[in-house]
């Protein structure tokens, strides 16, 4: 086992990124994303973030890292822009940032190869209660945002329905990424195990069994103690009043899953 991060709350985010970032509900905490980025990546690499939301990646840029990210919704991408601005704004880039729109499995596997990957995967319908409506902007037209901060598209993987396509998806997304990455280099998975109808739903361990198939070994698992969210409280009081409540169902702690690539798998087109 790892060091545990002791990274409560995202103290930091409102000092480098925009406010409409909020709009996504599932962003990587600050602090962690930069002890990521020193112990796992040097000055000079490019970090591949291939599901990367609005763009916490692109802090590494201001770390004399190059970024590289995919993102499937229009908004977030850009979301990720204004983002990039106020780090250039606040911090200073250092090194390149590129943005690509569209779904990962379109633009991976990547050449050149990456040096790194970073970033966390979407919990399929284990995280939703259900779509909202979304988000408005100013003028109050619908962006096509859900529940938990993902875009309503058909082919987003946080919107499938069936929890083991979600893994057959995300065994095509880390095979594209080992072709991404030369051998050794490292896949950073950042997940978090989540209850739903009263069990807890192993996301973590799925996603390293998945990406063991796809040609990657367990190097470290770090956790990151993000304290007890407020949507597991009320749960818990009515599993001890049923008297159904067991210790794994109250999960406080985000894992930092650091794999590397073990094999070649070959490109799959051409």
């Amino acid at each position: 086992m790892g060091e545990i991060l002791d990274f409560k709350r995202d103290v930091q985010r409102k000092k480098y990124f925009v406010r409409e970032s909020f709009e996504h509900g599932a962003k990587l905490e600050v602090r962690t994303l930069r002890w990521l980025v020193e112990r796992y990546t040097k000055p000079g690499d490019t970090i591949l973030d291939p599901m990367s939301g609005i763009g916490t990646i692109h802090l590494a840029a201001t770390m004399g890292r190059n970024t590289l990210a995919i993102e499937l919704s229009p908004r977030f991408v850009e979301i990720q822009k204004l983002n990039i601005d106020k780090l250039g704004q606040v911090l200073g880039l250092t090194a390149q940032t590129k943005v690509l729109q569209g779904d990962c499995r379109r633009h991976l596997p990547v050449h050149p190869l990456a040096d790194a990957i970073i970033f966390s995967p979407p919990y399929a319908d284990v995280e939703k209660a259900g779509m909202t409506s979304g988000f408005t902007d100013k003028a109050g037209e619908h962006m096509n945002v859900g529940a938990f901060g993902y875009d309503e598209q058909q082919s987003n993987v946080g919107n499938l329905t069936i929890y083991p396509l979600y893994l057959d998806a995300m065994r095509v997304i880390y095979k594209l990424c080992n072709q991404s990455l030369p051998i050794g280099a490292p896949i950073i998975i950042v997940t978090k195990d989540k209850v739903k109808s009263g069990e807890r739903v192993y996301i973590s361990k799925d996603n390293v069994r998945v990406a063991s198939e796809m040609g990657f070994v367990m190097d470290d698992w770090h956790m990151r103690d993000a304290g007890l969210a407020i949507r597991q409280i009320v749960p818990q009081k009515r599993r001890i009043e049923k008297g159904t409540d067991r210790p794994e169902l109250l999960i406080r702690y985000e894992d930092l899953i650091v794999m590397k690539k073990d094999k070649e798998l070959g490109i799959p087109y051409g």
